[in-house]
């Protein structure tokens, strides 16, 4: 393991210590990843708040977790009962034992039998607040994730025509993303015409007619990292109605990229796109949040939410998608990946706002 790697750990320990917490299990694939660099279908890796923390995993990995993970014990999983005993034995002083919140029911529930006079406590937010600050080598990936989003777009746009289907265009989707060997870290939403006022819409077989709207919301991932980026184009001469509603949105787009920096709280920098979107009388359209982080999953910690008073720091990545939304009419969403720097933001998302195509 890496300097990097045993750095987070580190990190998490002294949560743990903070949170009084003695020990932490950590069975999700992605956190296992983010905190050794090791992706494998199997594992748990256990953290006492001291200590050398323990990396289990079945006989398929064990060479691999030998080679790759210095610093930390590997130990081979036994039989249930056995290897409950073993936590048990560990255990017999914790008081507080961290699980992660999005553990299935069938890996929480010996836990907590195991531990049953420990005090199970969530470290979902603690691992979130670690994994919400990337380091260089994780901007760099995820600067070469929003490069490739952005060439992926660009080989769609001489794809797309009127006339398709959104389940056609989804097929060309993923033909282009499998022709460039890259894998989406989301499913694409592709909304043809009025299906844009749909925040989530699912492609299914609306045909994007001649002189309407497309919305594509997208991303992929390039060594684990994730991008996101959304586009409202318009095939043929836009309407006044949908000059209107764009640009709105864009001007709510830009303003966040122009303040956005470290120290604004979160909340903040929602309400900057929130208050010209509701001045211009769309308010009531906007429904759904500024942001959300993007890291090894699409949607991380922290949000940028009306409700989020978490603090910019540098090396946050954070979306900026204002939309406007209205039934039977139109919608539109601008999309942005943003790194926030010491001063302001990076823009990884290099793909033109205002794409119109011919019909």
């Amino acid at each position: 393991m890496d300097a990097e790697h045993l750095s987070r750990i580190g990190r998490l320990q002294a949560a743990m210590a903070a949170a009084d917490i003695d020990a932490a299990f950590l069975y999700t694939p992605v956190n296992r990843l983010y905190f050794t660099g090791l992706q494998t279908s199997n594992g748990l890796l256990l953290v006492e708040r001291q200590g050398t923390p323990i990396f289990y995993t079945d006989f398929r990995y064990l060479e691999v977790a030998h080679r790759v993970l210095t610093g930390i014990e590997i130990r081979k999983f036994k039989l249930d009962k056995e290897q409950l005993a073993d936590y048990a034995a560990m255990g017999a002083n914790w008081k507080q034992v961290g699980y992660e919140s999005d553990l299935s029911v069938a890996q929480f529930l010996p836990l907590q039998e195991t531990f049953a006079k420990a005090k199970m406590v969530s470290v979902t937010k603690h691992i979130g607040d670690i994994r919400a600050v990337k380091c260089a080598a994780e901007i760099d990936a995820i600067r070469r994730s929003a490069a490739a989003n952005d060439a992926l777009l660009g080989d769609l746009l001489k794809r797309f025509r009127p006339g398709m289907s959104e389940l056609e265009m989804l097929r060309q989707f993923r033909i282009a993303e499998a022709e460039r060997g890259l894998t989406e870290s989301f499913d694409p939403i592709l909304c043809a015409g009025v299906n844009a006022v749909e925040c989530h819409h699912q492609p299914d077989g609306s045909i994007l007619a001649p002189q309407s709207e497309l919305l594509i919301d997208m991303g992929v991932k390039v060594d684990n990292y994730c991008s996101d980026m959304t586009r409202t184009l318009f095939f043929g001469d836009p309407t006044p109605r949908f000059k209107e509603i764009f640009g709105i949105v864009l001007e709510a787009n830009a303003a966040v990229r122009a303040a956005i920096k470290p120290g604004m709280r979160c909340c903040d920098a929602d309400k900057i796109a929130r208050d010209i979107i509701a001045k211009a009388g769309y308010g009531d359209y906007f429904g759904h949040s500024l942001g959300h982080s993007v890291g090894l999953e699409i949607h991380e910690q922290p949000n940028l939410s009306f409700r989020c008073e978490t603090v910019l720091q540098p090396g946050m990545v954070v979306t900026d998608e204002p939309g406007i939304y209205i039934p039977g009419d139109v919608g539109v969403r601008i999309e942005d990946l943003l790194v926030i720097t010491e001063t302001g933001c990076e823009v990884l998302s290099h793909t033109p706002h205002e794409i119109i195509l011919p019909c």
